[in-house]
C-alpha cells in the first residue's frame, strides 16, 4: 500500500476531530439532530483551517443510517457519523455517486454550471441526499453565478450545495443570500501544537514543547500547514526532533542567540545587541524569520507587562514563560510598544527595498537607544511646578518694580492742578522749531515756570541715577525686553548745570551708548515715551533725555542686526528664552521648540 502523508492521513473523520472551529462544529451538529438541515451552505476562511473537510463529514453525516451513540448506555443517536457502514466509506474514498465535489478553479464557466443544473433534478443513486461541494467559488464567473442563482434558491429536496471559498469578498452578495454562511477561523497556537502532539505520539515521534510551538507558530494558524511542516521534519531529522534541528530547518534562528539579542535590547546594550545579530547572520538563518520571533517576542513580553495573569494568552514551553516573566519585569508597555512599531516598520522596508541585514542593525540601534517614557501624570506634575514658580517670580517682579502700565502719571506728578504730561505746542513732535536734536533728544513732560519749584539736586548724583536706572531697566526687563536688550549697556549720565536748570526749560538728561544709537532714529517714539515715563515715575518730577554716543564705535548694520533680533521672535532673543533656568527644562521634556515669541 502506498504511503499516505500525515495531512490525510489524520484528517478528521468525525466532527469532533475538527480542531477550533467549534461555533461551526456545533451548529451544524444541532442542524442535523433536529433535522433542519439547509439546502445551501457557505464555508468560508483562511486556508488549511478546515472547510472542505468540514463539507465532507456533514455529507456522511447526513446520509449515515446508523449514526453511532455518545455512549453504550445511551441509546439515541448523534450526528456523528459511523464511517463504517457502505455510505460512509465510499464518500471517504471518493467515490459516491451522490457526493459530487467541483473544483471551480477548473470549472468556472457556465457549461459546466449548466450540466450541474441538469443533474440536479435526478434522484440520489443510493443516499438520503445528493451534496454538491463546490471548492473555491470564488473563481467561478459572473456568468456562472448568474446561472446558479436559481437553483441556488431553490433547490431539489434531495440537493444541499456547499460552497467554499478563502475570499468571502468575492461571492456576489445574490449567492451569499441563498445560503448559510460559516466563517472558519485560524487555530489558536495551543490547539494546533495538541494536534501535533497527539500524532506523534500516534506516530512515535519525540519532539519537545519548544519544537511544536516553533511548528505551530510557523503554521500561522493553519492546521494542515503544521501538519505539512511536520512531514517535512520527519523526512530530515528523523523520528527525533530536537528544537535547535527544527528551527535551522525551518529557518529560523538559533534561539539562545535570538534570547541574547532579546536581552541585550533591553539592557539597552548596542554592541552585544549588534553582535547577537551578527552571529545569526552568520549562521545562514532566515532574518525575516528572525524579525518575525522578534516580534512575536516582544509581543509576549508586552502582554506580561500589561498584567501577570494573561499568561494564558502566551504560547510556550513553562521555562520559556519564566523568562518572559523576568523580561517583562526589567521595561514598560511604553517601550516595548515602540520597540514593536520599530521592527514592524523594519519588516516593511525590507519588503520595499531589500537589504535585510542593514536595515535590521539600524532597527536594533534604534530599540537600544529608546530612553524609558514619563508617565503623563509625571509631566503633569512637573509642569504645575514649572508653572508655580514662574508665577512666584512674576509676582516678585511685579513687586519690585511697578509696569509701565500701572504708573498713573497723574498720581505721581505734583499736586497742582497742571498736567505735568502735556507736551509745548514748540514741541509737540520731533523735528518742529526748537533747540533740540530731533534724532537724538526726546521729551515728554513740560511744565510751565513752575518747574523751577522742583528739587533737581539728585540729578547731579551719580550714584542715585544709578539706582534710578536700574529701576528703569528692570522694569523694562519684565515689560518690554526688546527695548530692554537695547539698552541694558547704556549709562544714564549725571546732570551737568551745577547751579540747576532755568526756571523755563526742564532738564535734560543724558544717556550714555554707542554712536549708532545715539545718531539714527533706532528707538522708536512711543519707546522713548515709556523710558521718559518711568524716569519720570522713580525720579519725582519731569525730564527729557537725549542718547550721546560714548565714544564706542558701531556702524549701522550692526545696531540693525542687533534691534532685529533683539524683538520678540529674534533669534538673540530666542536663544535668551531656550536658556532660561525655568523654561529649558520643559523645552527639553517635549524635545519642544520655540516657534514664536509675542510680548504682553
Amino acid at each position: 500500500m502506498s504511503y499516505e502523508v500525515l495531512a490525510q492521513k489524520w484528517r478528521p473523520r468525525l466532527f469532533e476531530d475538527v480542531v477550533g472551529q467549534t461555533h461551526v462544529i456545533q451548529t451544524l451538529k444541532n442542524q442535523i439532530l433536529s433535522d433542519r438541515v439547509g439546502h445551501a451552505y457557505l464555508f468560508w476562511g483562511p486556508r488549511g483551517t478546515g472547510k472542505t473537510t468540514v463539507a465532507r463529514i456533514l455529507a456522511k453525516a447526513v446520509n449515515c443510517p446508523n449514526r453511532r451513540k455518545e455512549t453504550e448506555s445511551q441509546q439515541g443517536t448523534t450526528a456523528e457519523p459511523c464511517n463504517e457502514c457502505q455510505f460512509c466509506v465510499e464518500i471517504a474514498q471518493d467515490r459516491s455517486f451522490d457526493v459530487i465535489e467541483m473544483d471551480a478553479a477548473s470549472n468556472r464557466g457556465i457549461d459546466p454550471i449548466r450540466e450541474l443544473r441538469e443533474n440536479v433534478k435526478l434522484a440520489p443513486a443510493s443516499n438520503l441526499y445528493k451534496i454538491y461541494i463546490i471548492d473555491e467559488a470564488h473563481m467561478l464567473t459572473q456568468e456562472a453565478f448568474n446561472a446558479l442563482l436559481k437553483t441556488l434558491e431553490e433547490p431539489p429536496p434531495h440537493v444541499i450545495f456547499i460552497l467554499a471559498t478563502t475570499e468571502h469578498h468575492k461571492i456576489p452578495k445574490t449567492i451569499i443570500s441563498r445560503c448559510q454562511d460559516f466563517d472558519f477561523r485560524y487555530m489558536e497556537m495551543g490547539q494546533i501544537s495538541d494536534r501535533l502532539r497527539s500524532i506523534c505520539t500516534a506516530e512515535d515521534i519525540s519532539i519537545d514543547d519548544e519544537g511544536l510551538s516553533s511548528i505551530a507558530e510557523q503554521s500561522e494558524g493553519c492546521l494542515r500547514d503544521a501538519e505539512n511542516l511536520l512531514e517535512r521534519l520527519i523526512a530530515s531529522v528523523g523520528d527525533t526532533l530536537e528544537a535547535e534541528k527544527i528551527n535551522q530547518i525551518l529557518g529560523f534562528g538559533s534561539s539562545h542567540l535570538i534570547h541574547e539579542l532579546v536581552q541585550a535590547v533591553l539592557e539597552c546594550k548596542l554592541s552585544e545587541s549588534l553582535q547577537s545579530l551578527a552571529n545569526l547572520a552568520k549562521q545562514g538563518v532566515d532574518l525575516i524569520q528572525c524579525l518575525h520571533q522578534l516580534i512575536t517576542h516582544f509581543r509576549q513580553i508586552r502582554i506580561l507587562a500589561i498584567n501577570k495573569n494573561l499568561e494564558n494568552l502566551i504560547e510556550g514551553s513553562k521555562s520559556e514563560l519564566n523568562r518572559m516573566r523576568e523580561q517583562a519585569d526589567q521595561t514598560t508597555t511604553e517601550r516595548l510598544s515602540r520597540i514593536i512599531k520599530i521592527l514592524t516598520k523594519t519588516h516593511s522596508e525590507i519588503k520595499r527595498h531589500g537589504y535585510a541585514q542593514i536595515h535590521l542593525e539600524s532597527a536594533v540601534i534604534d530599540m537600544c537607544s529608546i530612553q524609558e517614557g514619563i508617565q503623563l501624570a509625571e509631566i503633569a506634575g512637573r509642569l504645575s511646578e514649572i508653572e508655580d514658580k514662574i508665577a512666584v517670580h512674576s509676582a516678585s517682579q511685579n513687586q519690585t518694580v511697578p509696569s509701565p502700565r500701572d504708573i498713573n502719571p497723574q498720581s505721581t506728578a505734583d499736586q497742582s492742578n497742571r498736567s505735568d504730561f502735556e507736551r509745548p505746542p514748540a514741541l509737540l513732535s520731533l523735528g518742529e522749531d526748537s533747540n533740540l536734536n530731533p534724532q537724538s533728544t526726546y521729551h515728554h513732560d513740560t511744565n510751565d515756570n513752575s518747574n523751577a519749584a522742583h528739587d533737581y539736586t539728585m540729578l547731579g548724583d551719580s550714584k542715585q541715577l544709578e539706582n534710578v536706572w536700574g529701576q528703569v531697566l528692570q522694569s523694562l526687563r519684565a515689560d518690554n525686553m526688546a527695548l530692554f536688550s537695547l539698552l541694558k549697556a547704556t549709562t544714564l549720565l549725571p546732570y551737568q548745570e551745577n547751579n540747576g536748570p532755568a526756571p523755563e526749560t526742564v532738564p535734560i538728561l543724558e544717556i550714555a551708548c554707542n554712536s549708532a544709537l545715539a545718531s539714527e532714529s533706532i528707538i522708536s517714539t512711543d519707546e522713548k515715551t515709556l523710558v521718559v515715563k518711568l524716569l519720570r515715575s522713580f525720579i519725582g518730577h519731569p525730564v527729557q533725555i537725549q542718547f550721546v554716543a560714548s565714544g564706542e564705535s558701531s556702524d549701522m548694520n550692526s545696531m540693525e542686526t542687533a534691534k532685529s533680533t533683539h524683538k520678540p521672535g529674534g533669534l538673540m532673543f530666542q536663544a535668551e528664552v531656550e536658556q532660561d533656568a525655568q523654561l529649558a527644562p520643559t523645552l527639553n521634556l517635549f524635545d519642544a521648540k520655540i516657534l514664536k515669541i509675542e510680548p504682553k
